[in-house]
């Protein structure tokens, strides 16, 4: 069965902690203990259900202003939603037939789409 298993994102040098609260704190990934031959500028994290965020320290990083990973919070979106709010984070909305739709960047600028559950479900 093919099942996704990470996403690697380019993160600038130097902003690996901020990238870190914004997953950790916001989306509730926790962060993972490295293999002794990781790469010391990797960082992995991963969600409840095995998925797993990877990042990577490039000098010459430059989000993409199209390309964006997608994730489906479910009923948890509003709540993502007013922690956004309460911490002043700027995001962007939509409403679907197939449910809420949140767009963000995280803090080295790579795009998020958040995805609610639909109306009445």
């Amino acid at each position: 069965m093919l099942r996704l298993h990470h996403v690697n994102l380019s993160i600038p040098v130097g902003g690996a902690e901020a990238e870190a609260a914004f997953l950790v704190d916001f989306l509730d990934y926790r962060r993972m203990d490295l293999l002794p031959s990781t790469p010391p500028m990797a960082k992995w994290f991963e969600c409840a259900d095995g998925t797993q965020i990877h990042l990577s320290e490039d000098p010459e990083h430059h989000p993409s202003a199209l390309a964006h990973v997608a994730v489906e919070l479910g009923e948890e979106l509003a709540a993502l939603e007013a922690k956004f709010d309460r911490a002043g984070y700027k995001y962007r909305t939509f409403d679907q037939e197939s449910g809420r739709i949140v767009f963000c960047q995280d803090p080295a600028g790579n795009r998020w789409e958040l995805r609610g559950a639909p109306a009445g479900s």
